[in-house]
């Protein structure tokens, strides 16, 4: 067994070895590619050549941090939760984007404060994009602090929920980021949720939209 465990610490080092030097190999080329186009003659073929630059950024850099989830080398930190969800919708507000908040109690969790500031953020650009509007709370309840962020959209058909927390799924074909994406958001909130002894689930809202939850145990 204890053979076993070695050779799985090793292989999972190895990946994580890997995944970096997949990524640093991929960002130079990208890179140049984006200096190049800069120097290209402004109109509509430019204005694509950057769309597809970024969008294959965006997409590498999803799937490197799905890929990475719980294998953060540093130890969590207690932080409150609540503090941490205000600043990601300072960011999202400084952007004009339609997020709301209620008032959020204090909220102290042992998490890794990267991790989950990113999934919340998945959990809220998502809100935005398919629901018209993000709605942000913060609920204690017994020893969990609970992030809620719901919408006003179409909701998900029920028998396809599961399906969606799964990687690479969308409720449409295509792969534009303009609707959606790689369809990776939920998953990496799902992993980010495992990986921090959390919990997340989503659920169709009865007066209409989505409901995700994403719960973390309170620290002592």
């Amino acid at each position: 067994f204890n053979a076993m465990q070695d050779r799985i610490r090793s292989m999972l080092e190895e990946k994580d070895h890997m995944l970096g030097a997949i990524g640093h190999d991929l960002r130079t080329p990208l890179t140049a590619l984006r200096v190049r186009v800069e120097t290209a003659a402004e109109g509509p073929d430019r204005e694509r050549m950057v769309a597809t630059i970024e969008e294959m950024q965006k997409m590498l850099d999803d799937i490197l941090s799905l890929a990475r989830v719980g294998r953060d080398r540093e130890p969590p930190q207690r932080v409150d939760l609540a503090a941490l969800a205000d600043a990601a919708l300072d960011d999202f507000e400084d952007m004009g984007m339609p997020v709301e908040r209620s008032d959020m109690p204090r909220a102290i969790v042992s998490v890794h404060p990267r991790a989950v500031r990113r999934a919340l953020s998945n959990l809220i650009e998502n809100a935005v994009k398919y629901g018209g509007r993000a709605m942000v709370s913060l609920d204690l309840e017994k020893d969990r602090a609970i992030l809620s962020v719901a919408d006003e959209g179409p909701g998900i058909p029920e028998d396809r929920i599961q399906e969606m927390l799964q990687p690479f799924t969308r409720m449409e074909g295509s792969r534009s980021r303009d609707t959606g994406g790689t369809g990776l958001g939920l998953a990496i909130v799902r992993a980010v949720a495992s990986a921090e002894a959390g919990q997340f689930e989503i659920r169709n809202r009865p007066e209409g939209g989505l409901i995700a939850r994403l719960s973390f145990p309170r620290a002592s």
